[in-house]
């Protein structure tokens, strides 16, 4: 299978807040993107969701965390392909 034969679009995963910072050059890769905000949430807060000492400041709802979700969407937008959440 080839990214594009018979339709076939090649979608990725958006966890890491390297995909986020340069995803210009993601998108030349892919089709598109599904934002995964439980992933995404942990490296960018340094927060362990499953640690009972500091999962207390774990929050998807973070301006850090929503603002790296819009950067991704913008990315997503500004080079033509899809994304979800």
């Amino acid at each position: 299978l080839r990214r594009g034969e018979n339709g076939l679009k090649v979608f990725a995963m958006c966890e890491i807040p390297n995909n986020v910072i340069l995803i210009d050059e993601f998108a030349k890769r892919f089709d598109g993107f599904s934002i995964g905000s439980n992933d995404l949430t942990q490296p960018t807060l340094g927060v362990d969701r499953d640690s009972e000492i500091v999962a207390f400041d774990y929050d998807e709802r973070d301006e850090g965390v929503k603002e790296m979700i819009r950067l991704a969407v913008d990315g997503c937008r500004r080079n033509g392909i899809h994304s979800g959440l």
